[in-house]
């Protein structure tokens, strides 16, 4: 395998051959296990040889592994911006970073559906949550502080972005990823803007 996909390579990054590989591999995954999967079928579906499908990947598991770390990677990136922004009631609208992150999903649509479907990687949406997780937690905790409220409310953030973010991309990805984006906002931040909470709010807030 190269150098390069040790290192772990973006969505940008793929050449056509990785393109083409990862794409069957998704494709296949629509009604094969990963682990049943085999290397001849995807090359023959990527119409790429054998030499070319080792010199990228070592596996049929690592192409999926390859593309969940990409794609937590964008996550992450986005997450990296919204953490340097404020919080204020621009929250209850769509912001940026969640739109993009929506749009990020939107782009894969196929590819995570897959993931968490009956044929996918059942870790995929653990290692999701708990990014996610690390993620809210940061945003919110100087709000709610170190406590058992805090970790309630996470638990209910996490299982409402989860549900709704799979609902809209197997039901209903006809919805914009700005409209999804502003429910999600409005669904985890209004209850800190309520009044009588709001008093319990530093003036600014790193997010």
């Amino acid at each position: 395998m190269s150098d390069r996909l040790r290192r772990g390579i973006g969505f940008n990054e793929m050449d056509d051959a990785e393109r083409s590989i990862t794409d069957a591999v998704f494709e296949l995954m629509q009604t094969t296990d990963i682990p049943k999967m085999r290397v001849g079928d995807v090359i023959r579906m990527a119409r790429v040889s054998r030499s070319t499908f080792y010199r990228r990947f070592d596996s049929v598991d690592d192409v999926v592994k390859r593309f969940e770390s990409a794609i937590l990677d964008s996550m992450r990136a986005i997450n990296d911006i919204a953490i340097q922004a404020r919080f204020t009631t621009a929250e209850l609208n769509a912001t940026a970073t969640m739109i993009n992150r929506m749009e990020v999903l939107l782009a894969h649509r196929d590819q995570v559906v897959a993931l968490n479907g009956p044929h996918g990687d059942p870790t995929f949406n653990h290692k999701a949550t708990v990014f996610m997780h690390d993620h809210l937690s940061e945003r919110i905790s100087d709000v709610l502080g170190p406590s058992d409220e805090l970790e309630l409310y996470l638990a209910f953030m996490l299982a409402g972005h989860n549900n709704l973010v799979q609902f809209w991309l197997e039901k209903r990805p006809d919805i914009p990823p700005r409209k999804v984006a502003e429910a999600l906002n409005r669904m985890f931040y209004a209850p800190f803007f309520l009044e009588g909470h709001q008093s319990q709010m530093p003036n600014h807030l790193d997010l």
